[in-house]
């Protein structure tokens, strides 16, 4: 990742990019019918927590704090799987992150040999705390508060920190834990084929959806699954990936209309420099491949998420209406990995989104300046363009 590619990330959006000293959140005393509001945790201790007069930052260690971390994309070679690799940046200058600086990959073993070999072989040991805010940010697709919030209990499993970290929108909130209830109400019939007494449907059903909302089994859970097969040591990862499939699918249809209209901007005279015939032949011809390949990628990206979403919803459709538990059986037992790929590919257009929305004031403004069309469609190439990165520094 280059540093332009870094500035982009840096302010389009929380997605693939985490600054821990951004404190752009909002604050409980700014609550209004628009505004944004805290999500209850599951448990009173947590709720304690928010009522603690003073709270830590998310990290211990001094070279996180003001650390940036990010995803990266690449593809396995055997598989030709989509994987995303979580680094964090040692700005050079914390004021100015997008200078560069050394990067590390996460994994709290490695990260912890790098920084020793890094400060002259200097011990940098890693507190619990930060290992657990490490492990939450590796195995989850993006940086978006409501992830964050899912998993909020491991994060504080040693101590609390700044409640604004897990703060979503109200109307966010409510709109995927009503497509969580939806799904959990049509388990009726599953849970009825499961051997539950019709008087305690509804009780299942409900504890279904509060182990979802949780991302924590429960009984009602762990009954279904029993029945489907799947691994009591697998409950909790799979409910965290179907509760993220559920945020990802209420954001594919917030992004869909602003996906047709960068589509169809992509495809006008405004998507090329007003100058494009009194420039050079080799600068036409780069700025006209740099689109094709920003429109090839992003079309791939947003067909992937959506072809996972239909998986989802046709396995789901089979289950509930055929009354054939094997397609939904199988979607989540690979759910981790379709809730990794289907992240990463939402993510990724969230920053692309917010950037075009920036570059062409969604799309009213006739014709960018040359340089920051080239810019833009550098940025989406290589946000989006899944390859292999083995790079250590910002350059």
């Amino acid at each position: 990742m280059d540093r332009e590619t870094l500035a982009y990330l840096l302010k389009s959006g929380k997605y693939l990019c985490f600054n821990p000293l951004d404190t752009d959140f909002p604050r409980p005393d700014e609550d209004n019918s628009e505004s944004n509001v805290k999500i209850e945790t599951e448990s009173q201790e947590a709720d304690a927590v928010i009522d603690a007069p003073e709270q830590a930052p998310l990290f211990d260690s001094p070279h996180m704090k003001d650390a940036i971390f990010f995803k990266e994309v690449g593809t396995d070679d055997r598989t030709g799987r989509l994987y995303t690799s979580t680094r964090f940046l040692m700005a050079y200058n914390s004021a100015n992150p997008h200078e560069g600086g050394p990067s590390f990959e996460i994994s709290p073993r490695q990260l912890e040999k790098n920084l020793t070999e890094y400060f002259g072989g200097n011990a940098t040991p890693l507190t619990n705390h930060d290992k657990c805010v490490l492990e939450v940010f590796e195995r989850t697709p993006t940086f978006d508060p409501f992830m964050l919030m899912a998993q909020r209990q491991y994060i504080e499993r040693f101590r609390p920190v700044t409640e604004q970290t897990f703060y979503v929108s109200a109307s966010v909130s409510t709109e995927v834990r009503s497509i969580i209830a939806i799904k959990a109400r049509q388990l009726v019939q599953l849970a009825a084929s499961a051997g539950v007494n019709r008087d305690k449907i509804t009780e299942t059903v409900l504890a279904i959806e509060e182990a979802i909302w949780s991302s924590q089994t429960n009984e009602g859970t762990s009954r279904v699954f029993k029945e489907m097969g799947i691994p009591p040591g697998q409950e909790d990862e799979i409910l965290l990936a179907w509760k993220g499939i559920s945020y990802y699918e209420f954001m594919l249809v917030e992004f869909r209309m602003d996906y047709i209209q960068m589509l169809k901007w992509l495809g006008s005279g405004n998507s090329v420099p007003s100058n494009i015939g009194l420039t050079g032949g080799g600068e036409t011809t780069d700025i006209y491949n740099l689109r094709k390949r920003a429109i090839l990628a992003l079309r791939n990206s947003y067909l992937m998420a959506s072809q996972i979403m239909n998986n989802y919803l046709d396995a789901y459709g089979t289950l509930i209406e055929r009354q054939n538990p094997k397609p939904f059986h199988l979607f989540l037992q690979n759910a981790p990995t379709n809730f990794e790929q289907l992240g990463m590919c939402v993510g990724s257009f969230g920053h692309v989104n917010s950037a075009w929305k920036d570059l062409t004031n969604a799309g009213h403004l006739q014709r960018p300046k040359p340089e920051n069309l080239e810019k833009f469609y550098r940025f989406v190439c290589d946000l989006i363009e899944f390859r292999e990165s083995t790079r250590t520094n910002i350059e």
